[in-house]
């Protein structure tokens, strides 16, 4: 920590010959993050120091000179597809430390189910548990419309200098596909200096999907808007969370359709006047007497459970690789790799362990256990 012993960092910065006022500049600006637990970050060259990355590849992302993502499409388990941008490894590298670093350390709203330390599915799906109205709206393209200056409030937000915020908000951010360097309302004044002329662009960037960075910082940057409707939640008598772009509101007393009507237009409302827009054909009031899923899981009653269609695919699998065996099941799958494979249905399978419990799974856990161990392969760890 730079501001750890001010004494010794101005002593060695006397040794050094290093003007004092530098100095003195670095201590007030080191402060306030520090004060959080975060780490001291003075320039886009001291990041270069910390990260062990190249300032002239950093300084080029900053001025927006070159795009260093590689975007493409994968395939919805429903149909369509989702666009990704992913960084270039030195990029991710510095996104990755960003995140470990500096934004897992900052906490999201409490009603956000995603992304943090010790966040899941099931913890959300918990929360509503004894549902009789769930109600589930779905902002569209959540992190495209999540902007640069949201990403610059983050770091602002923790106590970094507004140059640093800015360049940390464009290492993490995407210009829109197609748009090039230019002009443009970002303008950061330095003493002595101006305007950064090179860090002028036309266009603000968004949060890219796929960087390691965007996952928390989707949570940060909607810090307020969960607090808005955690507030709509409240005065409705609802539990409201949300997991990633998914949202839920639920209640076990008394609601109707005209009262969900009316949330779904305040909901649109709210969105809008946060940049975001309600993807119209993901919502989903289930009344009473209708089967109430949040995450893939079954809410309604005292217990969660898992959907007939996710017993169906683990049992599927389980069955296939008793009949034929590990290579061909994987090939008929259309799996990359028997290890791919494996792991994918052992990941299933502790999946519902861990919402049913060990005894509800003991028959398929017991005929995977197995078939692995006929071919070879370890068992998996007890729970």
């Amino acid at each position: 920590m730079i501001s750890a012993s001010p004494n010794l960092y101005r002593k060695i910065g006397a040794e050094r010959s290093i003007d004092p006022q530098i100095i003195e500049r670095a201590l007030k600006q080191a402060g306030p993050p520090e004060s959080r637990g975060l780490p001291a970050v003075l320039t886009l060259r001291h990041l270069a120091h910390l990260t062990g990355a190249s300032y002239s590849y950093l300084r080029q992302i900053v001025e927006r000179s070159s795009d260093a993502y590689k975007p493409f499409l994968i395939r919805k388990r429903r149909g369509g597809a989702r666009a990704i941008s992913a960084p270039e490894p030195q990029l991710a590298a510095v996104q990755k430390w960003i995140a470990i670093n500096i934004l897992n350390k900052l906490r999201p709203h409490v009603a956000s189910s995603a992304y943090a330390p010790g966040s899941s599915p099931i913890h959300c799906a918990t929360r509503h548990l004894g549902a009789t109205w769930v109600v589930k709206v779905d902002i569209h393209d959540f992190f495209e419309s999540i902007s640069e200056r949201s990403v610059y409030d983050v770091f602002r937000g923790a106590g970094y200098q507004p140059l640093i915020a800015l360049e940390f908000a464009r290492l993490c951010t995407r210009l829109p596909h197609g748009q090039e360097a230019g002009n443009s309302k970002w303008r950061i004044q330095r003493r002595g200096s101006g305007t950064i002329k090179p860090y002028r662009t036309w266009a603000v960037g968004h949060l890219p999907q796929g960087a390691p960075s965007s996952p928390m910082l989707a949570n940060l940057t909607s810090l307020r808007l969960d607090s808005v409707l955690q507030a709509l939640a409240d005065r409705n008598g609802l539990t409201y969370t949300r997991y990633s772009d998914d949202i839920v509101f639920s209640t076990g007393g008394y609601f109707d359709g005209k009262r969900a009507g009316t949330l779904l237009n305040e909901v649109d409302r709210i969105f809008k006047s946060f940049g975001h827009a309600l993807h119209r054909k993901k919502v989903s009031v289930a009344p009473p007497g209708a089967r109430k899923v949040v995450l893939g899981l079954l809410v309604h009653g005292d217990r969660l459970r898992l959907t007939k269609d996710y017993r169906a695919r683990l049992a599927d699998h389980v069955r296939g690789l008793d009949r034929f065996g590990l290579a061909a099941h994987a090939e008929h799958r259309d799996f990359a790799s028997i290890w791919g494979m494996v792991r994918h249905v052992r990941g299933l399978l502790n999946y519902a362990i861990a919402v049913e419990g060990l005894e509800a799974m003991d028959s398929l856990r017991k005929k995977l256990d197995a078939v692995l161990a006929r071919e070879g392969w370890p068992n998996l760890p007890k729970a």
